[in-house]
């Protein structure tokens, strides 16, 4: 049992903390200046999955969720195996995001227009990876937390790149529609 977030985690609820401001600060941007409601309504929402993620980080949840797991799967004698599980559930995830990154690819990025559209598009994305990321560390694969916790701590770069793209996001947001009017 954890004895509570690190202090990186600490930093990284600092992080979150403001990426939901700037995504709330967008929402308001996208009110104030009568943008399309799905502009509110987008970065209001990729602020709260952020507010969320404060949460996940605060109260450890992850950690809190893989002990459970374990000890569930002590109960029932099969934590010996649980490769068995986690290595198609991790396959499973990776395949449905490859897929689904194609998929969104092909019939979103592709058909956007303008910079305000385009920001939101791209802070999706990322949100979308950072859930991923939080999957794939529940999961807990061993030559998956490999690459994640490796020499080069892909998990703290998904982190850090997902959570910076999408205040980069925001303040393009808020710039280019404050400009407008």
């Amino acid at each position: 049992m954890s004895a509570g977030p690190s202090l990186l985690s600490i930093a990284a609820v600092g992080l979150y903390g403001a990426v939901a401001m700037v995504c709330g600060l967008a929402a308001a941007t996208a009110a104030r200046h009568r943008q399309m409601p799905w502009h509110m309504r987008g970065w209001a929402l990729i602020g709260l999955l952020f507010c969320g993620f404060i949460v996940l980080r605060l109260l450890d949840i992850e950690e809190v969720l893989q002990d459970q797991w374990r000890d569930t799967l002590r109960a029932q004698g099969a934590y010996d195996g649980r490769r068995a599980y986690q290595r198609p559930l991790a396959a499973g995830v990776i395949a449905m995001t490859v897929a689904a990154s194609f998929w969104w690819i092909h019939r979103v990025i592709v058909r956007v227009n303008g910079r305000r559209n385009l920001a939101i598009i791209i802070a999706a994305s990322a949100c979308f990876g950072m859930i991923v990321l939080i999957v794939l560390r529940l999961i807990s694969l061993h030559p998956v937390d490999s690459l994640l916790y490796g020499p080069l701590k892909l998990n703290w770069l998904v982190d850090l790149g997902t959570s910076m793209a999408v205040m980069g996001c925001a303040g393009v947001y808020v710039r280019v529609v404050g400009r407008r009017q």
